[in-house]
């Protein structure tokens, strides 16, 4: 297996086993993941920056399920940025989580055998305070364009409280539609006005949007996970590649882009950069617009909403 001793950012790594075939039927390597986040870090690590993290760990051959690591693994260089932080059972004490920071810690992490790292919707600094709201979009047996009408209906719906979303692809068959918050409210507020949105839409689109976690039960149907909107929950950062066949990546797409025929399939490790090169990057502006949820929170809908299970 080939090794490399690369000097990046004055971090000396030593990466190893780079001829290891990730995904078989696509030929590709781990140099050429390593290669990849390469070029896409200054458009990935803004969203992983000063946040825990959770890597998503492939085995030799990416031909089934992944694990995720929520804790840091032992062994790593003072370099890489860890934080104790108080899990959510106040009995369990602390644990010891990566926090996301430049390139070389990044790369450390892949060259372990992670290929995605997710990040929490909070910064270290603001663990009870996030600055995302997530509607993770997941569809079980029902075409993508009814994918795309549900992430465009959410769009609607927030640009109702003048709440502007951004979107991406999951990497596999579903989107996620994202909004950049101040850190000013609770992960309780959040997640309720993620709650008061999802029954709008499922008051609109009551055939094509389902509450119901197991999935035997959700043929046809599109569940909103809000439960991305808890402390500790994590979603896979833009630019992460997924273990899916064709080595995809969870992608920033415009809004135009999903009024037409686009599919989860169309991007991945070895046409993310002539994409960027071509449109730039949908989500560049993100983080310049935080907003408040208060036109939301303070709506009757929001005040009427239910917990969900």
């Amino acid at each position: 297996m080939s090794t490399r001793v690369v000097d990046v950012e004055g971090r000396r790594l030593i990466l190893t086993h780079l001829d290891e075939v990730l995904w078989p039927e696509d030929n590709v390597t781990k140099d050429e993941l390593l290669a990849y986040y390469t070029a896409v870090a200054d458009r990935l690590l803004p969203f992983i920056a000063n946040r825990p993290l959770s890597l998503q760990r492939a085995p030799d051959a990416i031909t089934g399920e992944c694990a995720f690591q929520k804790t840091a693994p032992p062994g790593m260089p003072s370099w890489v940025p860890t934080r104790r932080i108080r899990t959510e059972q106040a009995a369990l004490g602390y644990s010891e989580h990566v926090i996301g920071g430049d390139l070389p810690s990044l790369l450390y992490l892949l060259n372990l055998g992670a290929i995605s790292v997710h990040p929490w919707s909070c910064t270290v600094d603001a663990l009870d305070r996030p600055d995302q709201l997530l509607f993770d979009l997941d569809p079980t047996e029902i075409a993508f364009r009814e994918v795309r009408n549900a992430a465009m209906l959410l769009r609607d719906l927030l640009a109702h409280y003048k709440i502007r979303a951004w979107a991406k692809t999951s990497g596999g068959r579903g989107l996620h539609v994202m909004v950049p918050l101040a850190p000013v409210h609770s992960f309780e507020q959040v997640r309720t006005a993620a709650e008061a949105i999802t029954r709008l839409a499922r008051t609109r689109e009551p055939r094509l949007f389902t509450l119901d976690m197991r999935r035997a039960r959700r043929r046809g149907k599109i569940l909103i996970d809000v439960h991305r909107n808890h402390r500790g929950a994590t979603l896979v950062s833009p630019y992460g590649v997924r273990e899916y066949a064709g080595a995809t990546v969870s992608t920033p797409v415009e809004w135009p882009e999903l009024e037409r025929a686009l599919y989860p399939e169309d991007f991945h490790v070895r046409n993310m950069h002539e994409r960027l090169q071509r449109i730039g990057d949908p989500l560049a502006s993100f983080f310049a617009h935080p907003q408040s949820l208060a036109p939301l929170l303070e709506s009757g809908r929001a005040r009427r909403a239910r917990p969900m299970a």
